[in-house]
């Protein structure tokens, strides 16, 4: 019995990737919260978790990569982020169809996952906004005066977190094709 139980080296590498990415998904939600929750960078406060939901999906592919959006977007909305329900929806679905797209139309490199971190960022945080300004009654001019400023500095936090990724991802094997 104990024999079937047996973890390949190859598998050890794995569970090491995915562990790491974990561990970087962590440390920018605590440096979102924790970090930028009371302090602004040039004025605004970025938003990390979705720039690295965003490159680990667009890496590892739609498959395993829209698993961990999935995965890490639920515990998002689940440790009590602001409009979790809509973040959990939207970090799950942009994503993946991010990769499908980098799949069939473009190649996995760092300017169309610049771009398709872009556009994940500002329909999440555009969505978000919209509903608050509905139910909240949020007034429309920080659209332009905090929004877009809030994913610009964002975005420059990306390149850094594509390197991360992309270092991750080497860590062990490619999966094998079935």
């Amino acid at each position: 019995m104990l024999d079937k139980l047996y973890i390949t080296p190859k598998q050890w590498l794995h569970i090491l990737r995915w562990t790491l990415y974990a561990l970087l998904f962590l440390l920018a939600m605590m440096l979102q919260t924790v970090v930028f929750g009371n302090r602004t960078l040039l004025g605004v406060h970025p938003q990390l978790v979705p720039l690295v939901i965003c490159c680990v999906c667009l890496r590892e592919g739609p498959d395993r990569g829209g698993l961990f959006a999935l995965l890490t977007s639920l515990f998002w909305c689940l440790s009590g982020a602001d409009m979790g329900s809509v973040s959990l929806l939207l970090l799950t679905v942009l994503p993946i169809a991010g990769g499908l797209l980098c799949r069939v139309v473009l190649e996995n490199r760092f300017l169309s996952c610049l771009i398709i971190t872009a556009v994940t960022l500002l329909l999440e945080q555009s969505t978000i906004f919209i509903l608050k300004y509905f139910f909240d009654g949020l007034p429309g001019g920080l659209y332009l005066s905090e929004l877009l400023p809030c994913v610009f500095v964002s975005l420059l936090a990306q390149p850094l977190i594509y390197l991360l990724v992309k270092c991750i991802e080497k860590v062990g094997e490619p999966y094998e094709s079935t």
